[in-house]
């Protein structure tokens, strides 16, 4: 169900009346409410509304707003309670500012655009931006109305497609936009299209009453849940008529309906799928060429494996499991091998981990279900400042990245976005393509390049990044989970007993990690990566898997964690969806780790842990600074 409100209307609802409807149509079995504009933000209230209907009632809650009484008070209030914040973009709005701050809290968020002719030159630049901010899709809404500039023409139809295939952000069709945009795929074709308002979704505007959807004229009255189901119920007819409005889709004369059965399309839920990642390094750039090399052959991307990659890790002795695919990107800069799967269940390619660490590899990034959103980290170095400039600017002319200068080196974030591939020569999927424009602005500029994919959670603040500390070189870190706490037991005496074991997860700090101990792990189907010396993020959530109403709060949480730790840690609490998560840095993984395990024995929690570089795009850099530096040298010595 929508709930909506005219932009200039004033509301006739209050708090405690809209919580009598809408907590009534839950309990009679409503599913979903998504409050939208005008401005939900506007109605005195709705902070309350939205904490009750999510303490007392089952309900799926979302919210869209165009951001300008989104503050950080707001959003600290609001998170908890709903599923997703979608932001309405317009130009007279601070919708850049709302985003970054969504994204820093860590909120699922995404932004509704309106496709208008006028806006058609500058959306591929506008979605460039939304992917570097870190928004998850776009929701692209077509113009229903009477204003004849807004409506877009066949050739607009045609140049909107265009735009949709290579956008570097994923971008979903409102349903008004029915059969239009014909070169973008169906799902079912031939069967009514219909957009199901008044059938599976019903408006509820601020003047209190029910239409099909906020497009419609009129309405019926409403007061109470049992009134909204009435009309419903006998209004089908009227509910189930196209909007007397141009633009609008629905079909005046039914086509054939699907039959009933269940279909499957090839596709995932954008709740249960993620970034499937590898980041690999060998010391010696043969060996980083060789794995890929031996790779190519017989790649098919996100294929279960063929003949080539079965006998290549058959002689390797490396067990394939059996719903392994191969990733939809294989890349390599210098010493650095990248795998990628932008939409992934689970860890689609275990196997060519334990082949990295075979091959002596070390896995910088395992990144498996990875929602934050995964871009390239590019550096490259420049015999001269004029060069540098030049490449600068061809770097924002082909809408690449917009980079942070640093001496003659220029830094920071590169969205996957792909690139047409040249005649003649194979498509090695969208990384490979972005990373194969990067060197061609390298080579013709004469800059030396080095890159590296890694998880971006926020905006970073990169004069800031650049000017960090690195970690510590002295030592290294061995991180591994593993799916059960009898896989990670057996790693104990594997590797010679300098781990520390808690539950399903090992953390070993040492001078020196052999490879092997990786291909150990990776062989007893954990999941291993390899950290530089510094601090440590550990990240814990807690619940209680029998009850989960009785989880703790982020603050009790956080006092009751705090005597298992010491002064030097650093400890923060927060809400992970509906379970409550901390945030632990420390020196002292091997201490922290069995700290957290008994604490979540002790007081019957269950708990899934993570553990990164307290900055990982500090450690990025670092390395990449390393790759550029000896790239230089070897180039002297030519």
């Amino acid at each position: 169900m929508s709930s909506s409100r005219d932009r200039d209307a004033g509301s006739e609802w209050t708090v405690d009346g809209a919580f009598d409807v809408l907590s009534g149509l839950a309990r009679r079995g409503l599913l979903e409410v998504a409050f939208g504009g005008g401005e939900p933000l506007a109605f005195a209230g709705f902070d309350e509304l939205l904490a009750r209907l999510a303490e007392r009632t089952g309900l799926a809650l979302h919210v869209t707003t165009n951001g300008t009484l989104l503050t950080e008070r707001r959003l600290r209030a609001l998170a908890p309670h709903v599923g997703e914040i979608r932001v309405s973009v317009y130009q007279d709005t601070p919708w850049e500012d709302r985003l970054a701050l969504l994204a820093a809290a860590g909120v699922t968020f995404g932004v509704n655009v309106l496709a208008t002719p006028a806006l058609l030159p500058s959306l591929p630049a506008l979605l460039a931006r939304l992917a570097q901010l870190g928004c998850r899709d776009v929701a692209l809404l077509r113009y229903v109305g009477l204003d004849p500039h807004n409506h877009l023409r066949r050739d607009d139809e045609r140049r909107l497609s265009e735009i949709l295939a290579d956008s570097p952000v994923r971008v979903r069709l409102s349903v008004c936009f029915g059969d239009r945009l014909e070169p973008v795929p169906r799902l079912f074709e031939g069967v009514d299209g219909d957009c199901g308002a008044g059938l599976d979704f019903v408006t509820i505007t601020s003047d209190r009453t029910l239409k099909a959807c906020s497009f419609q004229k009129g309405g019926v009255p409403v007061r109470s849940a049992d009134d909204v189901l009435a009309v419903w119920a006998a209004e089908r007819a009227r509910l189930l008529g196209p909007a007397p409005l141009p633009g609008c889709a629905r079909p005046a004369r039914r086509k054939a309906r699907l039959s009933d059965g269940i279909r499957i399309w090839q596709g995932f839920s954008g709740n249960n799928s993620g970034d499937c990642v590898l980041v690999g390094r060998f010391e010696e750039l043969d060996d980083a060429r060789r794995y890929i090399d031996d790779l190519l052959p017989g790649w098919t991307p996100g294929a279960p494996y063929g003949k080539e990659w079965q006998s290549l890790l058959e002689r390797e002795g490396i067990r394939l499991d059996h719903d392994e695919v191969a990733p939809d990107s294989i890349a390599r800069v210098g010493r650095s091998v990248m795998l990628h799967t932008d939409m992934a269940v689970d860890d689609d390619f275990p196997s060519l981990r334990a082949l990295l660490w075979k091959r002596g590899g070390r896995a910088a990034y395992s990144g498996v279900h990875e929602h934050d959103p995964v871009e390239i980290v590019a550096g490259l170095r420049f015999g001269d400042a004029a060069s540098l400039e030049a490449a600068h600017v061809a770097l924002m002319v082909d809408d690449l990245a917009v980079l942070e200068r640093r001496g003659l080196d220029l830094y920071g974030p590169v969205s996957i976005r792909g690139a047409s591939p040249s005649a003649g020569t194979p498509d090695l999927g969208a990384l490979h393509g972005t990373i194969a424009q990067l060197e061609a602005i390298a080579q013709r500029h004469g800059a030396l390049l080095a890159a590296e994919l890694a998880p971006l959670p926020g905006e970073a603040h990169w004069p800031h990044v650049l000017a960090a500390r690195p970690p510590s070189a002295d030592r290294a870190r061995l991180w591994a989970s593993f799916p059960d706490a009898g896989g990670a037991a057996s790693m104990a005496d594997s590797l010679d007993g300098r781990a520390v074991i808690a539950g399903r997860y090992l953390v070993m700090t040492s001078a020196r990690i052999p490879a092997r101990y990786g291909f150990q792990i990776q062989r007893a189907g954990g999941t291993a990566e390899w950290m530089d010396g510094g601090p440590v993020r550990l990240s814990a959530v807690f619940w209680r898997s029998q009850d989960e109403t009785t989880n703790l709060e982020p603050a009790a949480l956080k006092v009751a964690l705090r005597p298992y730790l010491t002064a030097e840690d650093e400890l923060a609490t927060d809400q992970a969806w509906i379970r409550p998560r901390a945030t632990v840095i420390t020196d002292e993984p091997g201490r922290v780790l069995p700290a957290l395990a008994d604490f979540a024995r002790g007081h019957g929690l269950e708990m899934w842990l993570d553990a990164a570089p307290r900055d990982r795009i500090v450690a990025v850099i670092a390395r990449l600074k390393d790759d550029l530096a000896r790239a230089q040298r070897a180039a002297r010595t030519k």
